[in-house]
């Protein structure tokens, strides 16, 4: 008997069931079969597109930290990356905390980091936390690193602190879409004006052209929308003093780092 034979049923035999009922069984079983195989494929998927972006972070700290290391030794790299990816985190836990998404960090070589915000914050001072918080962690981390330099007195770290009070000092500056320019529109309508001398002067003095080509987009950025500054209605006057009280003087602890690290660098 060949697979494509059937026997003949017996004279006796009850009628067989309906072709109908073992087809639309038949269709059923086949759907859920195709919809597990397909939820299996989205939850790969998602799984692989998490992992991937772990592995854009990992990857381009990675190459930043290979970068560095040429110019100040793997310890420094590796040090002064990590003061970047917790200024970072501290972005990332303050959009946490406003209910609203954050990607994974990407590094950037000779520029620095971003974290990718999904959703927009609710009001200008939202904003301005959210912007704040990372310059308040990263001056967090580089005041640790020096004191524990002042424990263990490798100069190193002494180093990579300078470094980290430096870069979140410069990422305070009231310019576009650095911290500070997000931190200061809520009570200085004009402050981008002075990022501008800031960053005209210091690429006058350094010719970085990382700094000309963030000044360049800062400015698009601030002819995109005609002004930066939100309508006075939208900031309470007790907001504005309290976020410029905490920008003065968180500026005024990473200049005060600056000169200390300096000092002793030189000493």
């Amino acid at each position: 008997m060949t697979a494509a034979e059937t026997p003949p049923l017996p004279a006796d035999a009850p009628p067989p069931a309906p072709e109908r009922r073992r087809g639309v069984g038949a269709a059923i079983g086949a759907a859920l079969v195709v919809i597990a195989a397909k939820a299996k494929i989205v939850l790969v998927a998602l799984k692989a597109l998490k992992f991937g972006k772990l592995a854009i972070t990992m990857g381009s700290m990675a190459v930043m930290i290979a970068i560095e290391a040429r110019r100040g030794g793997w310890v420094f790299a590796v040090g002064f990356v990590l003061l970047i990816l917790i200024h970072e985190i501290g972005h990332g836990v303050e959009i946490k905390r406003a209910g609203l998404q954050a990607g994974y960090p990407v590094f950037i070589p000779f520029f620095g980091a971003l974290i990718s915000l999904r959703g927009q914050p609710r009001s200008p001072v939202e904003e301005a936390r959210i912007a704040f918080a990372g310059p308040l962690w990263g001056a967090a981390a580089a005041i640790a690193t020096a004191a524990l330099y002042l424990a263990t007195r490798e100069r190193v770290l002494l180093s990579i602190a300078y470094s980290g009070f430096f870069l979140n000092l410069f990422n305070l500056t009231p310019l576009g879409f650095l911290d500070g320019g997000r931190v200061t529109k809520v009570f200085a309508r004009r402050a981008w004006i002075v990022g501008l001398a800031i960053f005209a002067g210091m690429f006058a003095f350094t010719q970085a052209p990382q700094l000309l080509l963030i000044g360049l987009m800062a400015l698009s950025q601030i002819w995109r929308r005609g002004g930066v500054t939100p309508p006075e209605a939208e900031v309470a006057p007790a907001d504005r003093r309290a976020v410029a009280v905490r920008y003065f003087a968180l500026c005024g602890v990473l200049a005060a780092g600056i000169a200390f690290s300096r000092m002793l660098l030189d000493g």
